[in-house]
């Protein structure tokens, strides 16, 4: 019995507060599993993506449960209210959950650890906050071990985006970078159905896999601190080294596109500030655009053809390395007992 398992052998509890249980904790639940360590859930319903959904196909019914005390840990899903909720009654190691795509504005009281997606390291929300990503269940793990041989995929690039809201750096790169490439490489643009863009991906060389919401910090405006004290609460940061931000960053499609062994570009993550436990380094796991460059970005994109399949293989060991449910459960349960 590995010392994890001893620590929590009386069980970790999953509890989603006002919603299903979300991507991020169907994947920890996986984990646990994967950890031989019990698990009991408030709600057998979980949400994710087609192509990234956790625990698919399993029937949960067996693992509901009220939340008892005695439990090792408990891990407090808040993606749908993006606030704090005091859970009372527990008395093992305690941690919060936050996939929102506003979690960037959440903050739990000082003292309690959050594991917060789309974190970005010049913005600063609070004193035990930890970055978590979206990362692979393990279902998507296994739909991709038949993709093609790289040799092999069709050369179009996949912009495989749907029109929604607060997605700013992809309306940026629409108009700049995604023309500009295209003059070289076909462009997917079409918009599929689950199992048609998993085949898709699968048989794709390259995936445009950024996203991201164009932030100016409001923290120094007046107004909104007389005018919307609440508001000016909920944009007030403990640490800001940025006059702006990219938020809302991390997705579904970034995880899928690691997974399914193509080469991914997203923003450079060190010079935005993206916040993960592993970062993964540029030009070895993934391909970079710089905002200050497109046309360079561009180039050397094209430049390095010879290296997309080594950069695309690269991404996928690295990401199931390190953000698979297990070693994701792992360094989550490790991170609630140095807690304490």
């Amino acid at each position: 019995m590995t010392d994890l398992q001893k620590t929590f052998a009386k069980g970790v509890y999953v509890h989603a507060v006002g919603g299903p249980l979300t991507h991020n904790a169907g994947c920890l639940i996986e984990g646990l599993m994967d950890l031989g360590i019990p698990v009991k859930i408030s709600t057998a319903q979980v949400t994710s993506r087609p192509t990234s959904m956790p625990l698919k196909g399993k029937d949960l019914g067996a693992l509901v449960s009220p939340p008892y005390a005695g439990f090792a840990g408990y891990i407090i899903d808040i993606s749908h209210t993006n606030q704090h909720a005091p859970f009372e009654g527990a008395t093992g190691h305690i941690a919060y959950l936050n996939q929102s795509d506003i979690a960037a504005f959440a903050r739990v009281p000082d003292g309690q650890l959050l594991f917060a997606a789309h974190d970005n390291r010049f913005a600063i929300k609070g004193d035990a906050r930890q970055p978590i990503a979206f990362g692979l269940s393990n279902g998507l793990i296994t739909a991709t071990e038949r993709r093609a041989v790289f040799a092999k995929r069709t050369r179009v690039i996949l912009r495989n985006f749907r029109a929604t809201l607060s997605q700013s750096v992809r309306a940026l790169l629409d108009i700049t970078f995604v023309p500009a490439l295209e003059r070289h490489v076909p462009i997917a643009r079409d918009i599929l159905a689950p199992d048609a863009y998993l085949d898709a991906m699968l048989d794709s060389p390259v995936c445009l896999a950024y996203g991201g919401e164009f932030y100016s910090p409001i923290m120094g405006n007046g107004y909104f601190a007389k005018h919307d004290p609440t508001l000016a609460a909920a944009h007030a940061f403990a640490q800001l080294d940025a006059p702006g931000l990219v938020l809302r960053w991390d997705s579904f499609r970034l995880w899928e596109s690691f997974a399914a062994g193509c080469l991914t570009v997203h923003l450079d993550f060190a010079k935005y500030g993206f916040a993960l436990p592993v970062m993964p380094e540029a030009w070895t796991h993934y391909a970079p655009i710089d905002l200050d460059d497109i046309a360079g970005s561009v180039n050397r994109i094209l430049a390095r053809e010879k290296d997309w399949p080594a950069i695309a293989e690269a991404g996928r060991a690295w990401a199931i390395q390190h953000y698979a449910p297990k070693p994701t459960t792992e360094r989550v349960l490790n991170a609630m007992l140095e807690h304490g």
